[in-house]
């Protein structure tokens, strides 16, 4: 009769398997703590926004749940940043349009930069040519340049070119980024084999057509990448707009936000109301494009 085999865990592996799981625990209640601690402010702001104007600062201590949740609900500030009511029209309030605006600089910045800094990427990553590597380092210094050092040289020549006070003094200053040419440089040395190039070379392909035909698609999760950084980064601009731009309907809604802070009165309602609205539109882009981002951000920098 065969004997009966009994199989014993090894204590080593009990344990590895014990501490996996506490880890995994405790890992995950660090990201809920920091998912917590990086909502609450956002988490109050929305709810100051529904709140009455005398209610936002009321329950502020002792913490506890009516410290978020209104008692009196009203979408008064989101009427009034918009216009819909007396209070907005008599304060000459439209965020819609100040919104539309951002959307538009925004965009448009987004556009032109990609389609500029992906043809000066291609040009320091793929081709060869004397004096390349003297030509990025001009190029990435700039990058270190503090946007205040350059801000009046910036308006000088925005006014000279009689641009100011428009659009296009929002979006033609943004046109080329160091910053965006360096990621998508780094994009396409490290993911895009230059086997490709030497072959449409010899299939008689031009430069151009290499750029359009085999770089851009390859290169999608990189200019998703940085056209979300891009647009957040223009979305949030403040200082370069209040300074380019004084006509009222063609400013964009960061500095239109800072209207609702007076000397005398400050309304907080309307200030959350607006930066909800400035919050929210970003954070959906960003959710849509997630996969594309995240492939971006993990691709770059990792030969493939």
């Amino acid at each position: 009769m065969a004997a009966t085999e009994i199989r014993v865990a090894h204590p080593h592996t009990v344990t590895e398997r014990i501490l996996g799981v506490v880890f995994g625990i405790l890992r995950l209640a660090a990201y809920v703590l920091l998912c917590f601690i990086f909502l609450i402010p956002f988490a109050w702001m929305f709810f100051g926004s529904l709140r009455a104007e005398r209610e936002i600062f009321t329950y502020l201590t002792p913490f506890s749940l009516q410290t978020f949740i209104p008692i009196e609900w009203t979408l008064d500030s989101y009427l009034t940043i918009l216009g819909l009511n007396d209070a907005g029209r008599m304060s000459g309030l439209g965020f819609g349009r100040n919104l539309m605006n951002s959307f538009f600089v925004s965009a448009a910045v987004v556009v032109s930069s990609l389609v500029f800094n992906t043809m000066g990427a291609y040009f320091f990553s793929r081709l060869k040519f004397p004096g390349k590597r003297w030509m990025l380092l001009i190029v990435l210094t700039t990058f270190l340049i503090p946007f205040e050092a350059t801000i009046v040289p910036l308006y000088i020549v925005v006014r000279s070119l009689g641009i100011e006070n428009s659009y296009w003094a929002m979006i033609i200053p943004w046109f080329a980024s160091p910053f965006v040419i360096f990621s998508l440089m780094q994009f396409m040395r490290d993911q895009i084999p230059y086997e490709l190039d030497e072959a449409a070379l010899i299939d008689g392909a031009g430069y151009w057509t290499i750029l359009w035909r085999i770089i851009v698609p390859n290169t999608v999760p990189g200019l998703v990448t940085n056209g979300l950084l891009e647009f957040q980064f223009i979305w949030n601009l403040f200082y370069w707009p209040l300074v380019a731009v004084s006509d009222s309907r063609i400013q964009v809604l960061q500095v239109a936000i800072s209207g609702t802070l007076g000397q005398n009165q400050q309304y907080w309602g309307r200030t959350f109301a607006g930066s909800t609205l400035a919050t929210l539109p970003v954070v959906v882009i960003f959710l849509l494009l997630q996969r594309f981002y995240i492939q971006g951000v993990a691709s770059t920098g990792v030969k493939g």
